[in-house]
């Protein structure tokens, strides 16, 4: 007997998103998401908005926005083929359509999509949301390791990523020009 394919909606998703729920679309299937996040993953994306939001605004670059942005990779509104939620993410002035819809989620991908490695996840789980990213149009993507220290910048351009780790400063020369960012900053805790 043939499977029968479901069409997945927005309207799908916002429904399972009001019960608590974090969802994303593979392969035209709806998934629960990892969403068991440590104190310090909150504490890495609350760096990345107070690092990279001043810049971005002050030079009219784009937005920023924070866990909970869900991005249609593949499909549309009304049948969803793939869908994610990065951790972090920044979109380029000029990408959201005026009238865009506030309420939903945004149709294509992030320019930058950031993942932060949750305790017990593993590669098999985030280098595919990685090239799912980098498939659908993202210029980079950023998979952050917090326990090892360590930032693996992937480029759509680029055949392999580029490692980072305790002192080194990351290259955002292609999203955004003139900022230098220290690797160890995203890591700092209001404590230090």
């Amino acid at each position: 007997m043939e499977k029968v394919k479901t069409i997945i909606t927005q309207d799908d998703l916002q429904r399972l998103d009001a019960q608590d729920k974090w969802v994303e679309v593979e392969d035209g299937e709806i998934i629960e998401a990892e969403n068991d996040v440590s104190v310090f993953h909150v504490v890495i994306v609350q760096n990345l908005f107070r690092l990279l939001h001043p810049v971005v605004r002050q030079n009219k670059l784009g937005i920023v926005l924070v866990d909970g942005a869900r991005y249609i990779l593949e499909g549309t509104p009304h049948d969803i083929e793939r869908a994610r939620k990065p951790d972090f993410s920044f979109l380029r002035a000029g990408r959201i359509p005026k009238d865009f819809d506030w309420s939903g989620d945004f149709v294509g991908a992030p320019d930058l999509a950031v993942e932060i490695a949750s305790p017990g996840q593993t590669n098999t789980v985030l280098l595919p949301k990685i090239t799912r990213y980098l498939q659908a149009g993202s210029e980079e993507a950023w998979l952050i390791y917090p326990w090892h220290g360590t930032l693996y910048q992937y480029r759509r351009d680029a055949e392999e990523p580029v490692k980072y780790s305790e002192g080194d400063v990351i290259d955002t020369s292609a999203l955004f020009p003139g900022l230098k960012l220290a690797l160890a900053d995203l890591f700092v805790t209001e404590t230090e």
